[in-house]
């Protein structure tokens, strides 16, 4: 439980130092523009973005770019830290102890 409620808390901080690029992009420019999670990862390393993508038509099914990865990176980048932080969050909670 521990080290899911770890990896819950280091997933939240992943999204709120994307939530606030996003600000502080908003705040620079004047207006909201939506980062997404594909347009993240190409600025950081676009090669790695390739070679996944090759990774999963060649080597799982070309279906699963299309369909599945692809509009989860068209997605925003501030919603795949979040999903995956509240549910191990939500499943690590502390539970209280009833006294009988």
């Amino acid at each position: 439980m521990v080290i899911l409620r770890l990896v819950g808390l280091v997933l939240g901080l992943v999204f709120l130092a994307v939530l606030g690029h996003e600000i502080y992009k908003f705040a620079s420019v004047g207006g909201y523009r939506l980062v997404s999670a594909g347009e993240l990862w190409a600025r950081s390393d676009a090669n790695s973005l390739v070679g996944f993508q090759a990774l999963i038509e060649k080597g799982a099914a070309p279906w699963l770019w299309s369909d599945i990865v692809l509009p989860v990176l068209l997605g925003p980048a501030w919603a795949i830290p979040l999903v995956p932080a509240a549910l191990l969050l939500v499943l690590a909670r502390r539970r209280r102890r009833q006294l009988a």
